[in-house]
Order: structure tokens, then sequence, then C-alpha cells
């Protein structure tokens, strides 16, 4: 194990199963689900993967979060109530990252385009055969992240504004709030 050790958890649903991750001996992160009633725990495995970790789940059991692979990537996933893992990358996106979804299977999270001083960091709104809705708020553009969407879709997240300060976000009926 790491040291010292790091277990997170990211995200629960209303059947009481928690999402996460733990950092494994090399110290990197594996994903993990963690049902609170039964006790059990189950290693998320994401073929390619040399990291992953998971960070939201839906009442359908749907999980959602993001990987590295061998080659430095970082792609967004879902794991379907089926389990099939879906894997997804923004057109044109260094680095692709997913934080939440609802019960509807919207997926947000950030995606990265360019890298080092030059990147620059836009929310996303994503649903397989939908496509995907870029979020960038007006006080903030390229420095978005969304961490959370409910049902009626309300987006949660942050931003940074010109000032260096980091401040929250609230997309409520389509409608901006800082």
């Amino acid at each position: 194990m790491s040291s010292p050790p790091v277990t997170q958890l990211l995200g629960v649903n209303n059947s009481d199963i928690a999402v996460g991750f733990f950092n494994g001996r090399a110290g990197n992160s594996h994903a993990f689900e963690f049902s609170i009633r039964g006790g059990w725990f189950r290693r998320l495995h994401i073929p390619g993967a040399v990291s992953s970790t998971a960070t939201g789940i839906n009442n359908r059991g749907e999980i959602v979060g993001f990987f590295t692979n061998k080659k430095g990537k970082t792609f967004g996933f879902v794991i379907t109530r089926r389990g099939t893992i879906i894997e997804f990358n923004i057109p044109g996106a260094s680095s692709t990252m997913a934080f939440g979804v609802n019960d509807f299977g919207a997926v947000v999270g950030t995606f990265m385009r360019g890298s080092g001083n030059n990147a620059k960091s836009f929310g996303f709104v994503w649903r397989p055969g939908r496509g995907v809705r870029v979020v960038s708020d007006p006080l903030g553009r390229g420095t978005t992240t969304l961490n959370g969407i409910n049902d009626a879709g309300d987006l949660v997240g942050f931003f940074t504004a010109a000032n260096g300060n980091t401040d929250g976000l609230l997309v409520a009926h389509g409608t901006f709030t800082a």
C-alpha cells in the first residue's frame, strides 16, 4: 500500500453503495465500490488502466469516473448497471474526467485542452448517443469544472475567476449563478 495509505469515498447512492479509490503498493489509484449495509468491497477493473478512480454512482447503479492508460492519457468511463464499461474522451481533449451522473445517465465532469501553462479546463455534460454539451462559466472561461448533476439537470461545480479566487457555480434551469 502507499505510505501513508490513501482511501477516498467520492460518491454514494440511495441504496448505500459508495464508490471511490484506494492507492496500491506502487501509488496508483484503484477504483472500487463498497456496500455500506452489506459490508462488501469490489474492485472495479477498467481494461488498459494504470490507475482508476470511481467518482459517482446513481440510483440505477451506473458508476462514473476516470482512468489513466499506459501512455498517460486520461479518459472518462461509465460502468452500466449491466457491467458494460464505456470509455470516452471529449473530442480534442488532452484529458477527460467524469465526476457525476444522474439517474437519467447524464454524466458531468471536466476536460482539458492543451497542456502545462496553456491548459484550459471546461465542464461538460455527456450522454451516450446524445453527444456532449460544453459548459464554461462566463466569469471563468477555460477554468470550469462540473462535479454534479441532479435529475432536473441542475449543475454544480466551480471555476477560477480572473482575480485567482476559486468560486462555486450553479447552473439551475440553464442559468449561471456564481
